[in-house]
């Protein structure tokens, strides 16, 4: 081959000078091009400069880490620790209305001014009862609900907690949240007024026709009870169940960002185990308040020990794959190294945004799942970089470890930098438990880089002394009695550290090596590229059809007694939500024709539900007309107004206080119940719409949610009247979900880009890999949807993941093709000989970890299983194979830098050439 000193290489008269630079892995020439040059402009010979110098300091750091492993890992060391002190400042935040909705919404508002004028709403606790033995309607069936209701009337907790603010025993008497004198109690006894001795009198068929007589359906407080609130019907319209509901004050707590009720989920945890027992003749299902957290407790218990597990599957495969079958090269301590590196990460970032002041939530549990497929990732990439160089370049290993660096690095920086910067843009959502995943979640990945050169780097250089040594893996006192063989370079032994018999040779890289000259045969090509598009349509067909959903009962397991309370609900009953409308301090009086209009809305909109409205104002004017004195100044005119503001305010209060008014004696609060005539501080009133947490989709609940407002701004200005349920809170998220996730898809995909585009800077390769990362997140959002997976937090959560594991998927490849030489399709086949294995491992060790969730009990860990299937398929199909197809059509070709036009074409691109132990002189550019 003819030799770089021998061939003069001419070009349009342009000089290229190299100067010849030192480093440990011999002499590397750098180009420098003369003001003349007109070929590339100033911008190009910048970011060339710029990712040389960024591949010196890899070099660089490579060197210190060769001479000073120990140092450099206790530095590591030292930075984790200093980021470990904001662990000093480490809370949570569980609060519902802290992390799933925007905080600028009208439903947060609305929530903190019920939480001030009205305190908390009340809690209800809800039962459903069915035939089991003989027909629901009978007095045997009666008389068991009449016994547990005296049951729960006998329920005697002591406070959980905070027992000197809560003393004593509590019953339901001193507990329920009353209208007035009376205890919220809504159950079929209503309609026997809870009388035994009535029910005992009865026959089955008079008991059927008082179930079925309207004018039974009034509660113990006067307030009026639809059939719906307390019957179900079946599909035939046979009577199939009954609800019943206990209504109890809460008296919740805060500490640490958690909420927490003392009293009532004592009392509540009682309740629940009544109606859970075997009540024969009638089957009950409870669905109390404090049930919800309880039930999600006991699933995500067991769904975190199958994290855990999928946490060691990784380890394992890490185990076997990164290091060879070799007693002395098989780097099972190695191995540990990166998973403790991913530790130091997890620690460094958790304790460094606890230092900004980010809140842990929920949410965050995945992020050590992220990260440790990152990590492995990279250690993968890192230890096959170093292999290769000891295999085919490198008598020792400090020059192996230098282009470990230079190399390895430059491919980790690529993935790294777009990930922490799509993460960090990514915080600026108004949401505020995504902003602060993505906050961790950025500076994990950040962190993940930093401890993989520095930390994990280190390991590996103690790592290959000791390979040198000849000293075995893990039982370092035991030096192998081979003297013939050598590091890296002798065949594989076929053991595994010690003494476990496994296959000798490694497969993986004849086994790419097949696949990618099998991948560039034209035929293949053009079965990937139909297979590539068959797989877009799909997508898009999906993405144009996915709804905005989530519901509460999704967090449940599906055994769990409260989804079967929740199926009877929605098969028997028709479902609704109450809310209330909070009238604020306006001039009561003076308004009158607003709460005329207030009443209206109740009776004519068409969200409300007909008949379902229990509004203390037309009440109150109703008894003013014929009650003295107020009667004589009473006014008729304009649907009826009190035209003495003293009497108003006062005959307000007396109305409340009297059986006529008494049930809504809760409603409403005076500035001073000692003078009524001051005014009115708020008040407040109720009704039902059909949209239900547990029904419809997400779009539809919002919809529902903005039309009600709507119709109550055309009464009252909505700055004074408000309807509000504290649903509502999570009803908003939908009307900006979508928009988030877009926003945020876009902003992530366009950071990677210009990354991709910098790190890389070779326009047919980025362009290429754009595509496999955008074709990736379009898949895994779009089959998602096939998958029957709807849009909401955590799916956009799931999808944010998906685009940076999709980034290290198709970036390392295209790295390698960009510095791999031949024809397009040569430069394929080396990209995937080299840098497909580690990541196919990647690929594989996710996919391996998530396959223990295919039966997880909770949504969360359901949803987790299918987004990273989804990416994990996708990701490997997109990354290696169609990225790869795509550049034997748009890559080039690059010559081999040892022949004449291989050089000539490097120093065109403005490449490091590396020409021996040559003396310096000029070169001629063709």
């Amino acid at each position: 081959m003819t030799s770089m000193n021998d061939v003069p290489l001419e070009t349009k008269g342009s000089t290229v000078e190299t100067d010849r630079t030192k480093s440990t892995t011999g002499l590397v020439y750098h180009t420098k091009r003369d003001s003349g040059e007109k070929n590339e402009g100033w911008f190009s010979r910048t970011l060339q400069s710029a990712l040389e110098k960024t591949e010196d300091m890899f070099g660089s750091l490579g060197r210190l880490v060769v001479h000073r492993p120990l140092l450099v890992m206790f530095m590591s060391l030292i930075v984790c620790g200093l980021c470990g002190i904001g662990f000093l400042n480490f809370e949570t935040e569980s609060r519902p209305e802290e992390l799933w909705v925007p905080q600028n919404t009208e439903a947060v508002k609305d929530y903190r001014y019920v939480q001030d004028v009205w305190q908390a709403e009340a809690r209800f606790n809800v039962y459903y009862a069915t035939a089991k033995d003989g027909p629901l309607q009978s007095r045997a069936t009666l008389q068991k609900i009449y016994d547990l209701h005296q049951r729960v009337l006998a329920i005697n907790v002591t406070a959980d907690s905070d027992r000197n603010q809560f003393p004593g025993k509590w019953d339901y008497n001193r507990l329920c949240f009353r209208y007035g004198e009376f205890c919220g109690v809504g159950t079929i006894l209503d309609l026997f007024d809870y009388d035994i001795t009535l029910i005992n009198s009865l026959t089955d068929a008079e008991i059927e026709a008082r179930i079925a007589d309207p004018q039974y359906y009034i509660s113990e407080s006067g307030r009026p009870i639809t059939q719906n609130d307390i019957v179900g019907f079946d599909s035939s319209g046979n009577v199939a169940a009954f609800r019943g509901a206990y209504v109890v004050q809460s008296n919740e707590l805060e500490k640490n960002n958690i909420r927490y009720d003392p009293v009532a989920e004592p009392w509540e945890r009682e309740g629940t185990n009544i109606f859970l027992d075997d009540n024969s003749p009638v089957s009950t299902l409870p669905q109390f308040s404090s049930a919800w957290s309880e039930e999600f407790g006991k699933a995500i218990e067991g769904d975190a020990f199958n994290l855990t597990i999928a946490f060691i599957i990784i380890i394992i495969y890490l185990m076997i794959c990164l290091g060879r079958r070799d007693p002395v090269d098989c780097m099972l301590g190695l191995s540990l190294c990166a998973v403790l590196s991913v530790g130091l990460a997890i620690a460094a970032s958790y304790g460094l945004a606890s230092g900004f002041g980010e809140r842990y939530n929920p949410l965050h549990g995945v992020i050590p799942f992220l990260l440790i497929g990152l990590g492995v990732d990279d250690a993968f990439i890192l230890v096959t970089t170093f292999q290769r160089a000891m295999r085919d370049e490198c008598d020792n290993y400090a020059d192996a470890v230098e282009i470990t660096m230079r190399r390895g690095g430059m491919s980790i920086l690529i993935t790294s930098l777009t990930d922490f910067l799509a993460f960090a843009i990514g915080s600026s959502t108004n949401l505020p438990a995504l902003s602060s995943f993505c906050v961790y979640a950025g500076l994990g990945v950040l962190f993940d880089f930093f401890f993989q050169i520095t930390f994990f780097m280190a390991c590996l250089v103690l790592n290959a002394r000791r390979s040198e040594a000849r000293r075995r893996d893990v039982a370092v006192c035991i030096k192998d009695k081979d003297e013939k063989f050598i590091t890296n370079k002798s065949p594989a032994r076929g053991y595994l550290c010690l003494s476990c018999q496994f296959f000798k040779n490694d497969i993986m890289e004849p086994i790419f090596n097949a696949f990618g000259k099998a991948l560039v045969w034209l035929p293949s090509r053009i079965f990937v590229i139909v297979l590539f598009l068959v797989f877009i349509a799909l997508s898009s067909a999906g993405v144009n059809q996915i709804e905005t959903n989530f519901r509460a009962d999704w967090f449940l397991p599906a055994d769990s007694y409260l989804v079967d309370a929740i199926d009877t609900a929605n098969k028997y009953f028709t479902q609704t939500t109450v809310f209330n409308v909070y009238i604020r301090d306006i001039d009561y009086f003076t308004r009158q024709d607003e709460l005329w209009k207030v009443s209206d809305f109740f009776l004519n909109s068409t969200t409300v539900i007909d008949g379902s409205s229990d509004y203390w104002f037309p009440a109150f004017m109703g008894w003013a007309a014929v009650t003295t004195p107020y009667s004589s100044y009473y006014s008729y005119a304009n649907r009826g107004a009190l035209t003495n503001e003293t009497l108003f305010y006062n005959g307000l209060y007396e109305f409340i206080h009297s059986s006529n008014g008494t049930r809504y004696e809760g409603d409403i609060q005076f500035y001073n119940e000692a003078n009524p005539s001051q005014g009115v501080r708020a008040t407040r009133g109720a009704a039902q719409i059909g949209a239900t947490e547990f029904s419809g989709t997400g779009q539809e609940r919002f919809d529902a949610m903005t039309d009600l407002r709507s119709d109550l701004g055309q009464a009252m200005s909505y700055d004074d009247a408000r309807a509000f349920n504290q649903a509502f809170i999570f009803w908003e998220r939908f009307g900006v979900i979508r928009e988030e996730l877009v926003k945020n898809l876009g902003i992530a995909l366009a950071v990677m880009s210009t990354i991709v585009f910098l790190l890389i800077y070779n326009g047919p390769v980025v362009v290429a890999v754009i595509i496999a990362i955008g074709a990736t997140v379009l898949n895994v959002f779009g089959m998602a949807y096939w998958w029957g997976v709807q849009i909401n937090f955590v799916v956009t959560v799931f999808l944010l993941i998906a685009i940076g594991l999709s980034v290290d998927y198709s970036a390392h490849i295209g790295h390698a093709f960009k510095e791999a030489h031949g024809t397009a399709s040569e430069r394929v086949i080396s990209a995937l000989t080299g840098t497909g294995p580690p990541v196919f491992n990647a690929i594989f060790s996710t996919f391996l970890s998530i396959l223990i969730l295919w039966n997880a009990q909770t949504y969360i860990f359901q949803v987790f299983f299918q987004m990273f299937t989804l990416t994990t398929v996708f990701g490997g199909f997109n990354g290696l194979v169609v990225l790869p197809v795509i550049l034997t059509f748009i890559g080039g070709d690059r010559p081999a830098s040892d022949t004449p036009e291989g050089m000539a074409h490097d120093i065109a691109a403005g490449r490091k050439v590396s020409v021996g132990r040559a003396e310096k002189k000029d070169i001629f550019v063709a």
